[in-house]
């Protein structure tokens, strides 16, 4: 087998030692510089202005707030380790149908979008600071405001024992409109 590979091998490099005392291409000498055709200056194009591009590019819309909603985290103060975090969402009377999707920068997770900040030094601990967003799957959940006119989201979270401020709020759409609901910040105490 050996044998055979080496006659292959042997077989393969004598067409490259034959190319190696071949020269195929002969040398063209350079041209002198007046010899060379002088660069052609292409013509203005003139483009109607009803063909023209729009001087501003579209951006993605921005969430805005809805009127009479109200966000609400509820979480306990004092735990350990694990922090159950509960996002109700209170909207008056007028039924809403909610869909959020999976977080890039949350860890794949849903509703309700949070970030923690150490008590005291305005660190940012969730999400972590130059952590690598992920690509999550894009799958959306829906929820209704029942005749109660609530709906509530829950999440885990895993935090070091520590001081920490809890921010809130879902981003998603509600009837088909892009929304953010805000609640206010709960201090809690992980031990």
């Amino acid at each position: 087998m050996l044998r055979h590979v080496l006659v292959l091998a042997a077989l393969a490099l004598i067409p490259l030692a034959w190319a190696q005392d071949v020269s195929i291409v002969p040398e063209i000498p350079p041209l002198p510089a007046d010899t060379l055709p002088a660069p052609a200056v292409p013509a203005p194009v003139v483009v109607p202005p009803s063909l023209a591009a729009p001087t501003t590019v579209p951006l993605a819309p921005k969430p805005v707030a809805l009127p009479g909603v109200r966000g609400t985290l509820t979480v306990a103060r004092t735990l350990k380790g694990v922090v159950p975090l509960t996002f109700t969402i209170r909207a008056g009377g007028t039924p809403i149908k909610f869909g959020v999707r999976r977080d890039n920068s949350q860890n794949c997770a849903f509703a309700p979008l949070v970030r923690v900040v150490q008590v005291g030094t305005q660190q940012v601990v969730y999400p972590a600071a130059g952590s690598q967003k992920r690509l999550c799957t894009q799958e959306i959940v829906t929820k209704s405001t029942a005749s109660t006119g609530m709906v509530s989201f829950s999440r885990d979270l895993t935090l070091p024992p520590g001081e920490y401020m809890v921010e809130s709020w879902l981003t998603g759409l509600a009837n088909g409109q892009l929304v953010k609901v805000a609640a206010i910040p709960v201090r809690v105490s992980v031990k």
